[in-house]
């Protein structure tokens, strides 16, 4: 009896603790910020183009006389949302263009994550203003938007992968590195793998209980109408003038494909809250939730945007380091970079490179430092003070030009600058201006005895 009463009392502390560990589990272990910094790109450059729509016509979308009138707007916002606010209000119609350009900067910068910790708060503020002040274009895609941008600000995570902030804190690192290189003129900038972030983890793991809740409400909803019963509902969109852009009025004559459509939707809504969190199905899952969004891309393609956000959303199910495997190259270097040390512009170049290359594929190698045909037999120091050369794994040498264009498509930031660089029209002309640049370069003057060294003191006879 005694140790019955005692597993009474002790169970809710158990059950109390079990709850603590796995709500910290959740919400707060460091998680992998790499999906964050693409669903930041994702959503950056969807508000990108809803505010250049916008710009289409400002006058009639914010101005005084437009669309919505102010006063209008106002009341309807007292009515429904008492605390709603838009700094569009406060924007005279002479200001409407330049305000509406520094809102573009700042959706640009919040894009490529560019003081992403100001800049996100900043686009959400521009999402919630957008929407508060033109309701009458308010829509599913706009609501969204403002959820992701949301949880990317207010977490202050955006900006920890796939950013320009990352990328600069690169550099400067790699900056200091060529400064202090070693005596073998080889140096190295620590790993662009991004540290997990329990910052990163909580945008993550809000971003997913909303699409959780978005689809699982969606198919509760679908529930109560009559035509997804009986599988009609996808038929009823499908014939509709108002979305569809293409005639599908052809499905007709196949009723059984109509069901099942229909039936399918409603059953991955359904199922989405549930399976998701099954790691062996996630992916399929995820599938299922694209082909879903094209299909309806396809049928009523006034829902694009819609549909893209959402794809940005579900990146937050997907792996990090899976997400790089798709761009990194191999862990070790792939080829040693010969640069001139002497040269300022070349150790500034080198730390370029090295800060857009996340998974070290080039070492570079000052060949002020070093004999050069340690590195490879067939090289000379008058041949490599001329031009970069770039030593593959396999022996390979490129040189100048060709090793710029090489070592641009090896590292995914500047991987389109190698491949534009490599067209044939551009190749002449790429090698003629390296020629130029590198003839012109300027170096450091040697520190040699005469010019630098400290000289004994001569002896008086």
């Amino acid at each position: 009896m005694r140790r019955f009463l005692n597993s009474l009392v002790e169970y809710p502390a158990s059950l109390g603790s079990a709850i603590l560990r796995g709500w910290n589990g959740f919400f707060f272990t460091p998680a992998d910020p790499t999906a964050l910094g693409l669903i930041r790109l994702g959503v950056g450059a969807l508000l990108f183009w809803s505010l250049l729509v916008y710009g289409l016509d400002l006058q009639a979308f914010f101005g005084s006389a437009g669309w919505a009138d102010p006063e209008s707007v106002r009341f309807v916002n007292r009515m429904q949302a008492p605390a709603a606010w838009s700094f569009w209000f406060h924007v005279p119609d002479s200001l409407l263009r330049p305000v509406w350009v520094a809102c573009l900067v700042i959706v640009a910068m919040f894009t490529v994550g560019l003081w992403s910790r100001v800049t996100a708060v900043l686009a959400w503020v521009i999402v919630v203003s957008i929407s508060r002040r033109v309701p009458v274009s308010l829509f599913g895609f706009d609501q969204i938007v403002s959820a992701w941008t949301l949880y990317l600000a207010f977490t202050f995570a955006s900006g920890q992968a796939v950013s320009l902030d990352r990328f600069l804190a690169r550099y400067r690192l790699a900056r200091a590195a060529v400064a202090r290189r070693r005596q073998d003129g080889r140096w190295v900038v620590p790993s662009g793998q991004p540290e997990p972030s329990v910052s990163a983890n909580l945008a993550l793991r809000l971003i997913q209980l909303h699409l959780v809740l978005i689809y699982g409400m969606a198919g509760l909803a679908k529930l109560q109408g009559p035509g997804w019963w009986s599988g009609t509902a996808i038929w009823g969109v499908l014939a509709s003038a108002e979305f569809g852009q293409f005639d599908l009025t052809w499905l007709a004559a196949y009723p059984w494909l109509l069901n099942l459509m229909t039936h399918a939707a409603l059953a991955f809504e359904l199922g989405y809250p549930i399976l998701i969190w099954v790691p062996v199905l996630r992916p399929l899952v995820l599938l299922t939730a694209v082909l879903m969004h094209v299909g309806i891309a396809i049928s009523a393609p006034g829902l694009t945007e819609f549909g893209l956000a959402m794809f940005a959303g579900n990146l937050a199910f997907v792996s990090g380091p899976w997400l790089r495997s798709l761009v990194v190259g191999d862990a070790q270097p792939a080829g040693r970079v010969l640069y001139d040390g002497a040269c300022p512009r070349c150790r500034a170049s080198m730390a370029l490179l090295t800060a857009g290359d996340p998974d070290r594929v080039l070492e570079p190698v000052d060949l002020t430092a070093v004999d050069v045909t340690t590195v490879h037999p067939n090289l000379t120091k008058s041949a490599c003070i001329k031009a970069m050369h770039l030593v593959r794994a396999d022996g390979r040498i490129d040189v100048g030009y060709d090793a710029v264009v090489t070592l641009s498509r090896w590292i995914p930031l500047f991987w389109p600058l190698g491949l534009i660089g490599s067209l044939p029209i551009l190749s002449r002309g790429g090698h003629r201006a390296y020629n130029a640049i590198a003839a012109s370069r300027p170096r450091d003057v040697p520190c040699t005895d005469d010019v630098c060294g400290i000289h004994p003191p001569s002896s008086v006879a």
